[in-house]
């Protein structure tokens, strides 16, 4: 018998998506990452069904949600992909690729398939996407990626819809 891990029961993973985007963008400790935290808890607690949240987890509307009231993140966020559900994994993975090319940015991620997940990936190489991961994902490899109905040899579905570009200063169009 396992003991559960911390994460196990509950749906957080979209917090710990946003805090870490924070810690990587804005280079913040422990006892800014503590604050951050507290910060959306609280807001969460105000505005939504924090059980639910916790239990079930955070949906895109949730998260920008967090994003929009949550002033402590201090970083800009765009949808590049929001309303174009039939984007290519070719497309949305060289966006990716050309937006992590520079430092301190990062793509806050929604996953199905074998993760149902919010995650941040950091770089993206022609053959994989490294993650900075609340739940130990390390990376996923292209070939196994899908932006459609994941299959037997692609079980990972990314969602270019539902994921957000971070990053101090964003230049690039919504």
């Amino acid at each position: 018998m396992e003991p559960f891990e911390q994460g196990g029961l509950d749906g957080l993973c979209g917090v710990y998506s946003i805090i870490n985007s924070a810690k990587i963008i804005n280079g913040l400790n422990g006892t800014d990452s503590e604050k951050l935290f507290k910060d959306i808890i609280s807001h969460l607690d105000r505005t939504k069904n924090l059980a639910s949240i916790i239990t079930e987890g955070m949906n895109i509307n949730v998260i920008g949600e967090v994003m929009n009231n949550v002033k402590s993140l201090n970083f800009e966020r765009k949808m590049p992909f929001r309303g174009y559900a039939k984007t290519s994994l070719d497309e949305f993975w060289s966006s990716m690729q050309e937006f992590l090319a520079v430092r301190n940015r990062t793509i806050l991620l929604g996953l199905g398939g074998h993760y149902d997940h919010w995650s941040v990936v950091t770089e993206v190489s022609d053959k994989r996407a490294t993650f900075f991961d609340s739940d130990g994902i390390n990376h996923i490899n292209r070939t196994n990626c899908t932006t459609q109905s994941p299959t037997v040899n692609r079980k990972h579905q990314i969602y270019p819809t539902h994921s957000y570009f971070l990053s101090k200063e964003l230049s690039m169009e919504n």
